[in-house]
């Protein structure tokens, strides 16, 4: 710390001679020089100290020539000055030292500076080699890519498949296990006794929440009270037992978890999503697939959550998918922001990456197909797929594509609707700018703009439809990219919501949908590879199919409640006589199809005596008796016994 004059030492100063200036200024230097400490290794100590103290002695030299007449304040002012003149050099002095020993600094081998090595590592890390590309407006010539497709031994496997057994292909008897043993083993962990559940009852739980789909009701008691009361939910469990395995599912032991484990934000959920994502890999492919976002609706607190105001739903949890053109998704990962900050960035950028890892699961040298939206789209990720056998078509930015001079927007615009500029590089990419209600910017791998079609648009100023020509790339793109788009459609159709806390069980709900979504989709092709198409079932009865096998196939019939009792209503007094009532009409049981799942399971069929209908199982022939778990009217006499012909049939 600096030395401080008193107002004696200052007139002591002025009244003396240079002897007494000399032994203050050495004494200030003495203070200065405790603070600064040189470094012991550089080699040019001594003569930076000779330096400073002929620069001390020059000021000092100064100060005696300049005192004489000078009032006591601006003599305080001038030492002042003087010593900050002295600071600013001697830090000067040391920077400029320490650079240069920094410089002297090397590898044994003569090799870059400690310093020049940290900056070359940075901008190594952060600079991606780009490769020069050259354009020029030529013919493209689209390679001959047909689709090489993988024989799907399955098929005849599946002919006899009902839609029960089609949802079991992508959510197992070992995943519904799993959720039992650790619903089982959570509830002890947190309340001390087990809930005592199984694979049966986390199956009725499943079908309940697909019919809760099918009929939605504004809460989950809804269906459970006496004015909207929905027996094919209420009479399955009760309520409250319903509730309470809500909020005991569990997927993940959390003891047994690991640190290392635990960095995956999804360690809760992940048993179960890789199970799933494992069976839907087990379907081969298509040979046209889409890369998108999905988004799964979520305003709670969670960490994962994101903010995306160009989706229908702009709160939520986004999920990165690659599905089909039927919609069927065959992988799929949950987005966690950077998993890895120190990650050395590669040449097709974060999102590309994504595009990577999802095709990566596609068998290469099968030509198959992607399409992108800008989002994803580069030129070198056109490359890496083409490399395995994968070509593209996407929407793409025009900062990605270097080099590139186009036809400008305005122009095109002032051209029309229908005009378009195109170029192609050295490895035979192109590049289209087609002019709709705006210029749209497409890159694809395999497709050009010939042939072209016509599509049909309107035009305000002639207020009628013209027809405007479309180049191939638009007309691919346009057909091939919905896959995504499709399977958010449908996963929203018959999809019941539930309000939780726990955020990850939104995000399992919309799991169980996909599988759904999926097996319907499975069911599809099937049916279409067999040439049945007319007897597709839609999605709705599909899922009431699924939902109705899941609670009543292999399982007992169980009374939920207790007995309503109503007591005798008093006739208020001076009321006329009550007349006779009309005898009810009796109600007629509604003559379902049953799937075979529960028809043949063997499990709580039991005849009852009810009014005569017609026999399901025989033509022309009409019966008393009833089955209780099909509701369906058999004959059972000693001529005929469609009872037991019906149910093992």
């Amino acid at each position: 710390m600096a030395k401080r004059y008193s107002v004696e030492d200052v007139l002591r100063f002025l009244d003396g001679n240079s002897s007494d200036i000399e032994e203050l200024m050495s004494a200030d230097d003495e203070v200065l020089d405790k603070d600064w400490t040189p470094n012991a290794d550089y080699d040019e100590e001594n003569s930076s100290t000779d330096r400073s103290n002929e620069d001390d002695k020059t000021l000092d030299g100064g100060l005696e020539e300049e005192e004489e007449g000078l009032t006591m304040s601006q003599a305080t002012k001038q030492c002042d000055r003087s010593k900050v003149k002295r600071k600013k050099k001697r830090k000067a002095r040391t920077d400029a030292d320490v650079e240069s020993s920094d410089d002297q600094i090397s590898t044994e081998e003569g090799g870059p500076t400690v310093t020049q090595a940290k900056r070359t590592n940075k901008s190594a890390k952060n600079k991606v080699k780009t490769k020069e590309y050259r354009w020029r407006k030529e013919q493209f010539d689209p390679p001959d890519v047909p689709f090489i497709e993988s024989a799907d031994e399955g098929i005849e496997e599946r002919s006899e498949f009902t839609p029960y057994m089609y949802f079991k292909q992508f959510v197992t008897d070992d995943m519904i296990q799993l959720v039992a043993d650790q619903t089982n083993l959570f509830s002890v962990q947190k309340e001390g006794k087990s809930v005592n559940t199984n694979v049966k009852e986390i199956e009725q739980v499943l079908g309940m929440y697909m019919f809760m789909g099918l009929v939605q009701m504004p809460n989950v008691r809804a269906h459970w009270e006496m004015e909207t009361k929905y027996p094919k939910v209420a009479d399955v469990m009760s309520r409250d037992r319903f509730e309470k395995l809500l909020t005991l599912l569990h997927f993940q032991d959390n003891l047994s978890v690991s640190e290392d484990a635990k960095k995956d934000k999804l360690w809760k959920l992940k048993p179960w999503l890789k199970k799933l994502r494992e069976q839907c890999l087990r379907i081969p492919p298509e040979e046209h697939h889409a890369v998108d976002e999905i988004m799964i609706p979520f305003k709670g607190k969670s960490h994962l959550k994101v903010y995306m105001p160009a989706k229908p739903h702009k709160w939520g949890f986004k999920m990165w998918g690659r599905a089909g053109q039927s919609g069927f998704l065959y992988d799929f990962d949950v987005c966690q922001g950077a998993t890895d900050p120190n990650k050395e960035r590669s040449d097709v950028g974060v999102s590309g990456d994504v595009v990577l890892k999802l095709t990566s699961t596609l068998p290469a040298g099968k030509n198959h197909k992607v399409f992108a939206d800008n989002y994803f789209t580069s030129l070198p990720l056109l490359e890496h797929l083409r490399q395995r056998g994968i070509y593209y078509i996407g929407t793409i930015r025009m900062n990605r594509v270097p080099n590139c001079s186009m036809k400008d927007k305005k122009d095109l615009r002032k051209q029309g609707r229908g005009s378009m500029d195109y170029r192609v590089n050295q490895n035979n990419v192109i590049v289209v700018r087609w002019c709709d209600n705006k210029p749209v910017n497409l890159v694809s791998s395999f497709v050009g703009i010939t042939p072209q079609d016509h599509v049909k648009r309107w035009d305000r100023k002639t207020k009628q439809y013209v027809m405007v020509p479309r180049p191939s790339i638009v007309e691919t793109y346009n057909r091939f990219m919905g896959g995504v788009d499709l399977l958010d459609m449908l996963s929203a159709l018959y999809k019941y919501s539930f309000k939780t806390r726990r955020w990850y069980l939104y995000i399992w709900w919309h799991s169980v949908t996909i599988a759904l979504i999926n097996a319907w989709s499975l069911y599809r092709q099937d049916l279409k590879a067999l040439h049945l198409e007319k007897n597709t079932m839609p999605l709705r009865r599909f899922q009431a199919s699924v939902g109705f096998s899941l609670i009543s196939a292999r399982k007992a019939k169980v009374r939920v409640g207790r007995p309503l009792s109503s007591p005798p209503v008093c006739p208020p007094p001076h009321s006329p006589p009550a007349q006779s009532p009309t005898p009810p009409s009796q109600r007629r049981w509604r003559s379902t199809s049953v799937p075979p799942d529960v028809r043949r399971d063997m499990v709580d069929h039991f005849p009852s005596w009810e009014k005569r209908q017609r026999c399901k199982h025989c033509t022309g022939h009409f019966s008393h008796v009833r089955c209780g778990k099909c509701n369906v009217h058999l004959c059972l006499n000693k001529d005929r016994n469609c009872f037991h012909d019906y149910h093992m049939a």
